[in-house]
């Protein structure tokens, strides 16, 4: 083979893995809406959180859960599907006080990968 054709077949070799790690990367599961919505300041306690992915979870393997600023785990509830929409969850709260609260959330992919992220609300007090 040519040194031409050697490195045109190097480019295309280098260029498919590109691609294909690009594709794999894609794959991934992303929040994509939250309910209540990141950073957002709330007036009243929710009464359950809400989560949209940009493809379908497993739901079975699913964990959600809600902290307060201690870290101490306020949600009692499971993750529950969301009827007719297999990129989304919920988790019922009970009612929470006035503070900011993290979202922690661990979801499979239909595609097998993990996501594991949180994002941060808060309750403003209602004597404010």
């Amino acid at each position: 083979m040519s040194g031409g054709v050697k490195g045109f077949v190097t480019c295309l070799l280098v260029l498919g893995l590109t691609v294909l790690q690009a594709h794999d990367a894609w794959a991934h599961a992303s929040l994509v809406k939250s309910d209540p919505p990141r950073r957002a300041t709330l007036s009243e306690s929710p009464s359950k959180i809400q989560l949209w992915f940009n493809e379908e979870i497993e739901t079975a393997y699913a964990a959600v859960s809600v902290v307060d600023m201690n870290d101490k785990v306020v949600s009692q509830a499971d993750p529950e599907k969301v009827e007719n929409d297999p990129k989304s969850i919920t988790l019922a709260l009970p009612e929470l006080a006035a503070g900011t609260y993290k979202v922690q959330f661990r979801v499979l992919s239909i595609d097998g990968h993990v996501v594991d992220s949180n994002y941060s609300f808060r309750i403003k007090d209602s004597s404010q």
